[in-house]
């Protein structure tokens, strides 16, 4: 525990000289206001020792009273629960929880007794583990059941007022026990995971996951009715998969379902995560409003092997939520009558209010980290102590008066333990995406043309205005020319974005578009929310709440678009990066989530991602996507990865995003010269095509078949119909993944004596040509040159002139200028 004397108010004087004249009355309200904002750090929360500091402000002394004017104080804020609630900015809720704090509470018997039985059988299943698995990775709950008795009276709460479903992003921490005892999970399913057992058949086609990182969805039956569990998976990081949970709880909710939002921590990875400061951050924000979340934090007092001083600076782990006036509930784990209470405040507290709040229940681990892990060689004072402590059930049969009989328990985990043995997976639904032929599938036509008039019909709804609303100038050009390209049947990038999102719209499907800037567009290329000049009024395009800015992270915000995506596979999710470079500060969604989440737990997810990338002058950090990181994870047919060239391109393969049979993720390496490039400009006939993965010229016989994507692709062909050069054959890569192999070699069949070349204006070490280089030439039957930059530590040079400088070097190379 940290040193809090430093809370004494700082003037030792400064009390008395505020409470000099006043009367008892007000000076009781004064200590009183004192313990609601400083009682928590004198709680007995902690099952290992009292708390290590005083603190002088709640001396009843220092307000002309004595001892027993406190004794209702210290009984309702220095128990077993500290009320930390002091920073609440809103007086309601911050009187609300003062009342709840204040007011007398006795747990119901019945409650009770369930509680009991529930931390017993806890201890028996973590008890029964160890003895028939020794040796076994569960990362379990012993030392800490009482956290049972929280999760168990939560879900029952919510099955009481009619919930559908709780949505749960878990911890390692009593994962099994949790998801047998809590979420319902069949013991012998359960116990089969633990032995080892694949979740899924081998032929699926699926890699799966560790027992303790799977997720589970069922129901629960509680004494209040039955209600729905969705836990999800979570990678060993998994403070991660909070705000994916809050992303499958928000598509939910916008289905229609009463859902309650569970976020589950442990105290290291609460304080030590940044995510967790990004979700706190967001979750006030409408775009990722689900009516708040219940924080539950099982606080250790030890990550793996590092103490609380080595752990953090803040005082508690919980912190974090501070910034946001998030109220903690700190409880004593070995309390089960304190966790009820907690569990009830903390519900009725988000049904109230339909905001977060955190219950941290402080405890401790029976064993180490894991179950061959041994504390003693770190912790060997903490251990000395826990040695000591009796079973939490052994202590609360003893203040209850009650007897425990886990008979019929025993003889279920027994029958349990011998159906595992046999047990095998069969009733996993196979999703779409991984049948064996999954690329092949990927690569075929998928209807998603519209024909011109329904365009023309659509794109003059889309510009027209609320008559009172006065748009910026530039704004009013903006319309004006998206107008009069619809008529004339070239359309511009952003055009075609923007007609394919509001003809999905048109067809029933929701379309979610958010990033930094995405409204108006970082290039201020889409305009699809119009600001008033004179009101302030602003007109969404695409109606209130399918674009919008996001804050200036990406972590959380691309976790909460997956579990999006996840749970809404009929909508168009998508998630723009201000420029593909700062996918990098989400690295861990993308490498735990994105690219394998179908194999791992049988996600399915239509989530796309623009990531705008060309090495344009903008210096190292505004250059790249790194398309040479995205091709590296594709395997299996699990995502796809374009740098289309045309507008009609883009159109349909977003447009193919739902319209498919498939569900994959779609990374975009989204263009930013070419948004207002003459080259990059399509016909309206276009638009009632297909996706093209390869787009070539008609000729045969060229000398050189030089072979692009993306942006250099279009200066290629502005270059050729420039010079009027001949003998060159231009390939342009619309799709790098699936690779459309069998296109690429009917084209080079019409060049049998060819160079082929391919050309990036990416560094060598850089883009695409490490990944394609192999397969270019299985499908061309001979090898490909490779011009490019030569290579380098960043993705670009600092000095714009430098950078044009190279890209026309590259253009000249290519195209046998030299």
């Amino acid at each position: 525990m940290r040193d809090t004397e430093i809370l004494g108010a700082g003037d030792p004087g400064a009390v008395e000289a505020m409470l000099s004249g006043m009367g008892i009355g007000r000076g009781h309200d004064a200590m009183a206001e004192a313990y609601r904002r400083w009682g928590w750090l004198a709680a007995r929360t902690n099952p290992l020792g009292a708390p290590s500091a005083s603190v002088p402000d709640l001396a009843p002394e220092r307000y002309g009273l004595t001892a027993a004017d406190a004794a209702k104080l210290i009984h309702a804020y220095c128990g077993p629960i500290g009320w930390e609630i002091g920073h609440v900015a809103d007086p309601a809720r911050r009187d609300w929880l003062s009342a709840r704090a204040e007011a007398d509470f006795i747990p119901d018997r019945s409650n009770r007794i369930r509680a009991l039985n529930l931390i017993a059988k806890a201890e028996c299943l973590e008890q029964t583990f160890d003895l028939r698995m020794p040796g076994a990775k569960t990362f379990g709950l012993s030392g800490a059941e009482g956290n049972m008795v929280l999760l168990n009276r939560v879900l029952e709460l919510a099955a009481a007022v009619g919930m559908d479903r709780a949505i749960v992003g878990g911890m390692h921490r009593g994962r099994l026990t949790q998801a047998g005892l809590a979420f319902g999970k069949p013991l012998a399913r359960l116990i089969a995971d633990a032995m080892g057992k694949p979740e899924f058949p081998e032929d699926l086609g699926a890699s799966s996951d560790s027992p303790y990182h799977m997720g589970w969805q069922g129901t629960v039956d509680t004494p209040s009715g039955q209600i729905g569990v969705w836990l999800a998976p979570h990678p060993s990081h998994l403070s991660v998969v909070a705000p994916v949970a809050m992303g499958r709880a928000r598509a939910a909710i916008q289905a229609g379902e009463n859902v309650l939002p569970l976020s589950l921590h442990t105290d290291a990875a609460l304080a030590g995560q940044g995510i967790n400061a990004e979700t706190f951050q967001i979750a006030g924000l409408a775009p990722y409003d689900v009516g708040g979340s219940l924080h539950l934090v099982l606080n250790n007092q030890v990550g793996f092997t590092t103490g609380a001083e080595q752990a953090r600076t803040s005082r508690s782990c919980t912190d974090v939520a501070r910034m946001t006036d998030v109220p903690v509930l700190h409880v004593n784990g070995d309390d089960p009558d304190a966790i009820l209470r907690v569990a009830e405040v903390a519900f009725d507290y988000r049904q109230m209010f339909g905001t977060d709040i955190i219950v941290e229940v402080l405890s401790y681990r029976r064993k180490g980290h894991n179950e061959i892990d041994q504390p003693r060689f770190t912790q060997p004072e903490m251990y000395r102590q826990i040695d000591d402590l009796p079973l939490i059930s052994d202590r609360y049969a003893r203040k209850l008066s009650e007897l425990v009989d886990l008979s019929e328990f025993r003889s279920e985990l027994d029958h349990a333990f011998a159906r595992a043995r046999d047990w095998h997976p069969n009733d996993i639904p196979a999703p779409r995406g991984l049948v064996h032929d999954i690329e092949e599938q990927m690569l075929k036509p998928v209807a998603t043309g519209i024909d011109i008039s329904n365009l023309q019909a659509l794109g003059e709804r889309l510009t027209r205005l609320p008559v009172e609303l006065e748009p910026h100038a530039k704004v009013s050009e903006f319309l004006a020319a998206r107008r009069k390209g619809l008529e004339e049947g070239i359309i511009d990038w952003a055009t075609a974005e923007t007609l394919a999102l509001a003809s999905l719209q048109t067809d029933g499907h929701r379309v979610r578009l958010g990033g930094q800037d995405s409204a108006r567009g970082a290039f201020t290329q889409r305009h699809l929310q119009i600001h008033c000049q004179r009101s302030g009024l602003v007109h969404d395009v695409l109606g209130p709440g399918a674009v919008f800015n996001t804050p200036l992270t990406e972590n959380a915000v691309l976790a909460f678009e997956y579990g999006h995506s996840v749970g809404a596979p009929d909508a168009l999710t998508i998630w723009e990066a201000q420029f593909g470079d700062f996918l990098n500060t989400a690295q861990a969604i993308f490498d735990q989530f994105i690219i394998c989440g179908e194999d791992r737990w049988l996600f399915e997810s239509g989530l796309v991602l623009l990531l705008p990338h060309g090495v344009d002058g903008g210096g190292p950090d505004h250059a790249t996507a790194h398309p040479e990181r995205l091709l590296a994870a594709c395997a299996r047919g699990n995502i796809q990865v374009l740098n289309p060239t045309t507008p009609a391109n883009y159109f349909h393969a977003l447009r193919r995003q739902v319209l498919a049979p498939w569900r994959k993720p779609l990374v975009v390496l989204a263009p930013k010269t070419l948004l207002r490039h003459a080259g990059a400009r399509s016909s309206l006939s276009d638009f009632s095509g297909t996706f093209k993965p390869v787009i070539d010229g008609p000729g045969q016989g060229a000398r050189r078949v030089v072979a692009a994507t993306g942006k250099l692709a279009v200066l290629l062909d502005e270059a050729v119909k420039k010079r009027a050069l001949r003998g060159i054959e231009l390939l342009r890569l619309e799709q790098l993944y699936p690779l459309d192999q069998t296109t690429i070699a009917e084209v080079i069949a019409r060049h049998p004596d060819a160079e082929l070349v391919w050309a990036q204006e990416e560094p060598e070490n850089f883009g695409y040509f490490q990944w394609l280089d192999r397969r270019l030439e299985r499908a061309a039957g001979r090898p490909w040159r490779l011009i490019s930059r030569p290579a380098s530590p960043s993705a670009s040079a600092g000095p714009k002139i430098w950078d044009d400088r190279h890209l026309q070097t590259v253009i000249d190379a290519a195209l046998d200028l030299t």
